[in-house]
């Protein structure tokens, strides 16, 4: 048993009651994921103010996480391989973004609808990604999936407009959902799982 494990166990164990309508493995497992979490925000936290990269990084976190909440995708199965993807994709992402130069306004707004319309179009396909603790219901993937593509619509427009304004929140808006998009895709579940065996 890892020590997260362990931890949410003791825990789960003081926090359940008689009312409580959840099982002591339910608690468990929600409070290792909160932990995990948890860890992951640390880590990259001290990462990106070591690497410079605060701004960049913890928003493109907060875009990306925004939209992972409703489609899910591919999960790794260790947390600590988690937590080294995680410090990867946000870390690259946000030197990407730092690095990126400024183009005039209108091929800002066309480079943020194609990668928008290609997030779009795979998110109509594959979102939400079927979890193991999320019970398949037709009628909650529907919402989610409207949710989702209700954000990226709107977020789409609202960023391609501003882009004048607030050009690295577009951009970073736009990265943040095209990973989150290549997460869901039946290709990247295969490349994980390679991974994951090799």
């Amino acid at each position: 048993m890892k020590w997260t494990e362990k931890v949410s166990m003791r825990l789960a164990k003081c926090l359940k009651t008689e009312e409580t309508p959840h099982s002591l493995g339910t608690l468990a497992h929600g409070i290792e994921i909160f932990l995990l979490n948890a860890i992951n925000l640390a880590a990259l936290i001290l990462c990106s103010l070591v690497f410079h990269l605060f701004r960049e990084a913890m928003l493109l976190f907060c875009f990306f996480y925004l939209h992972r909440l409703f489609s899910g995708g591919v999960h790794l199965r260790s947390p600590w391989t988690c937590l080294g993807a995680t410090l990867a994709l946000m870390l690259g992402g946000g030197y990407l973004l730092k690095q990126l130069p400024v183009v005039p306004a209108p091929y800002a707004q066309l480079l943020i609808l194609a990668v928008v319309g290609i997030s779009f179009r795979i998110n109509y396909r594959y979102a939400p990604a079927e979890h193991t603790y999320v019970p398949h219901n037709p009628a909650v993937q529907r919402r989610s999936r409207f949710i989702l593509l209700l954000l990226i619509g709107t977020g789409c427009f609202f960023f391609s407009l501003l882009v004048e304004y607030i050009y690295q929140t577009s951009m970073t808006y736009a990265l943040a959902v095209l990973l989150q998009s290549v997460l869901l895709m039946p290709r990247t579940y295969r490349f994980v799982s390679r991974l994951a065996n090799f």
